[in-house]
């Protein structure tokens, strides 16, 4: 989590035929202008559709006529980057252009697929394509919906599900292959089945040497994983193409929980040669039988392993920019005000629970510095008796409180230490009642603004900064060392420390005022008795064990009126809204301004996977949308509906011809899209455990449209391109995404049908 610090330290829709739904407003000139195609929406309708947008981006991309990776692994460093180890930054700068995939992305996942966010926590599960586009039928979906959890695979007993509290959890083997497994009788939906093994450099002429992917019980390739999966700790679908893009990269998985180590030497046999890539050299290609292949896919797989710890600030430094007056922008604005000032807390969310206390220390840690200056013995307390601070205030002593330290961070933590509510703790031996001593430090901090402003010369600036901030004995400096330097978290360090006080202690000064404010607001008895009734409600429970309709109640009971798509005067959120948004409001703009720093810390990092993939994915220039239509008005209405059209012109794989596949191949109800080969699992499938629970009547671990296309291994080839060298392409397609989750409660929009053109017009298919 090395850097997550440093942002922390400063914030803390079918009962019709699908019909276009038009919103009243806006002129007619935008409603019809070809490059508003969403004018005629509403404002929650049109971001829907750029939810939906981004993940097809994602998934069109994944093609082999297009950028061709292999897709599970890149939806999963998007969706569920905490368990998967890849937390690709989404936030950052290239030529110029400011990037964020993230607003992007939380559009999809907080209004059409909410829950999906149940399997980014701590465990070890990941994002198959199965998740998010409809290829099983409903019942696949809606257990996971009720649940929390995903069955389709198993662990050596026969045990299904991930991150289940039984411990009983699945590992990732035979995925599959389970004879409750059922693909949808629907043929569009079915034919989505090419989206988990269909995709990736040479994945079907790779599959038909007998490489299947990763192990079972596998974590991803890369070099970020420290520690195997556990059956008892959540478990893992980990296993075959989840991890294709890194583990074909290094050739197997970076750590397994049930001792396989099976590469992929061990699989495509003796008389086939592989190479590795040589991540360590920048050189992301691997090798087969002498060809290069899977620079695209590892150099995006890999770049995310590599920043996983950096990722951290990216992800939570673009919430900040998805707050706006919407019910989109609400969701954003929870997820911040729930960071810095928490109030629904979890015992299961370790990571959250980290970030929160981090926050936390920020505004808590303040009344440790002033303890600290109102001991007599000190450079600052004699500095500000010499200079004229108001003495009433400076003897007017508050309760004494031990800061949040590194020691505190790093330990097991218990929910009610990162409540907000911890402001309001009595301790035996305190001077004042709670509620007084957070007027006393909001006085504090106000004495302190003026006193700084009233300092005559540039001088007594620079000492009144080195003696309050920079030091080494500084009240901050020393109270705040968490936020600086905690050893194992990663800080600020000296240099942004620096940075972060700015000149003779101006930017300290300035965000001083937000602390200021946030001590004042918290010590009125109506907010306290307002926190805790939220924290009551809530209790034990993180934003993402909340459904949506839980999730809009709280937004509401907060102040964001859904009527108007306003914030309430006055309330909670509007307060927040305003300190966090409003230039005018001192300190806002030295919040902005580092938040902006931090994210361009990554572009360097991040400038040779985005020039070489990830703009083709991100910039509108390559991509337009037609026909958006649209039946219902919110996320969650039952049997909802919409489809558009997605035209493509950027970059597609050039020894790729794939889209000139233009046989359509059939996908029988009995079909495995997992694609595992039992052969590789024998001792599995054998099992008296496993045995009876499997079909192994199912086709799996074979290139369906290899014997009616009867093509040969170089045909394979062909197809599938190398991810390698590129050129201009021009692919459309026509795509269809459902709600089908039967609880209005958790929407879950899935793709259910798509349709491939190239160039000349001419439908094109996979080959599975």
């Amino acid at each position: 989590m090395k850097k997550l610090t440093q942002i922390l330290a400063v914030v803390s829709l079918l009962s019709t035929s699908i019909t276009t739904v038009v919103s009243c407003g806006g002129s007619n000139k935008d409603k019809n202008s070809p490059s508003n195609p969403t004018g005629n929406l509403t404002e929650t309708q049109k971001q829907m559709v750029e939810g939906a947008e981004t993940l097809s981006r994602f998934i069109l991309s994944s093609r082999h006529e297009n950028l061709n990776y292999n897709l599970n692994e890149i939806l999963s460093m998007y969706l569920t980057p905490i368990p998967t180890m890849l937390m690709m930054p989404v936030s950052y700068k290239f030529e110029d252009m400011d990037i964020n995939f993230g607003t992007k992305i939380s559009k999809y996942k907080k209004l059409l697929a909410p829950s999906i966010e149940k399997i980014n926590n701590d465990n070890y599960s990941a994002v198959f394509a199965s998740y998010v586009m409809g290829m099983y039928d409903d019942s696949f979906y809606r257990d996971f919906i009720e649940n929390g959890h995903f069955k389709d695979s198993f662990n050596e007993k026969g045990g299904v599900g991930f991150n289940k509290k039984d411990k009983n959890n699945e590992m990732g083997i035979l995925a599959g292959l389970d004879k409750n497994l059922k693909l949808s009788n629907d043929e569009n939906r079915r034919n989505l089945s090419w989206a988990i093994q269909d995709t990736g450099a040479l994945s079907n002429y790779l599959l038909d040497m007998g490489y299947d992917g990763v192990n079972p019980g596998d974590t991803n390739g890369t070099s970020s994983p420290m520690s195997p999966t556990s059956q008892e700790k959540g478990g893992t679908n980990g296993s075959g193409y989840l991890y294709y893009n890194s583990g074909i990269s290094t050739g197997k998985g970076n750590r397994n929980s049930l001792n396989i180590t099976k590469t992929v030497k061990d699989k495509i046999g003796e008389k086939n040669q592989y190479e590795p890539a040589k991540i360590d050299k920048n050189q992301y290609s691997s090798k087969i039988n002498d060809i290069s292949f899977n620079r695209t896919g590892s150099m995006i797989a890999n770049t995310a392993g590599r920043m996983n710890l950096n990722g951290y600030i990216n992800n939570f430094a673009s919430l900040k920019d998805s707050i706006s007056e919407s019910s989109f922008g609400a969701e954003a604005l929870l997820s911040v005000v729930n960071y810095i000032t928490p109030m629904l807390a979890s015992s299961e969310k370790i990571t959250d629970l980290k970030m929160q206390i981090v926050a936390l220390s920020l505004i808590y840690n303040m009344q440790s510095v002033i303890n600290q200056i109102q001991s007599n013995d000190n450079a600052m307390n004699n500095f500000l008796k010499t200079n004229g601070f108001n003495k009433d205030v400076l003897s007017k002593l508050i309760n004494v409180r031990k800061p949040i330290d590194s020691l505190e961070a790093v330990k097991d933590i218990k929910p009610e230490q990162v409540k907000i509510t911890r402001l309001y703790q009595k301790n035996s031996d305190d001077k004042n009642d709670p509620i007084d001593n957070l007027k006393i430090v909001s006085s504090f901090i106000k004495e302190l603004k003026m006193f700084y402003n009233n300092l005559k010369t540039d001088d007594l600036k620079e000492e009144f900064a080195s003696k309050l901030f920079i030091s080494k004995d500084s009240p901050f400096k020393k109270n705040y060392d968490l936020i600086i330097n905690p050893p194992l978290m990663g800080g600020l360090g000296e240099s942004g420390w620096l940075d972060l006080v700015g000149d003779k202690g101006s930017n300290a000064m300035n965000l001083l005022n937000m602390l200021d404010y946030t001590y004042e607001s918290f010590s009125k008895n109506e907010t306290k008795e307002f926190v805790q009734e939220v924290i009551n409600n809530y209790y034990g429970r993180s934003i993402t064990d909340l459904s949506r309709t839980e999730k809009q109640n709280l937004i509401k009971e907060l102040g964001f009126d859904t009527s108007s798509n306003k914030y309430v005067k006055d309330s909670f959120f509007a307060n927040y809204y305003n300190v966090l948004t409003n230039e005018e409001f001192e300190g806002s703009n030295e919040l902005s301004n580092l938040f902006k720093r931090l994210s361009d810390n990554t572009s360097k990092d991040m400038m040779e996977v985005h020039q070489s993939a990830l703009q083709y994915i991100y910039d509108d220039n390559f991509w337009s949308m037609s026909s958006p239509k649209i039946n219902v008005t919110d996320p969650s209405e039952v049997n909802g509906e919409m489809e558009f059209t997605l035209e493509y012109k950027g970059n597609g794989d050039e020894e790729s011809n794939a889209d000139q596949q233009t046989t359509k191949i059939d996908v029988p109800e009995n079909f495995n899209p997992y694609q595992t080969n039992i052969e590789h699992q024998k001792e599995f499938a054998q099992s008296d455990a496993l045995k009876d629970k499997i079909d192994t009547s199912r086709i799996s671990g074979k290139v369906l449209g290899k014997e009616k296309l009867n093509m040969s291994s170089e045909d394979l080839m062909k197809y599938d391109g190398k991810g390698q060298l590129y050129k201009k392409v021009n692919h459309k397609y026509k795509i269809i995404w459902r709600n089908i989750s039967s609880d209005i409660n958790n929407p879950h929009w899935v793709v259910v049908d798509i349709k491939s053109f190239n160039s000349d017009g001419k439908e094109f298919y996979n080959i599975y």
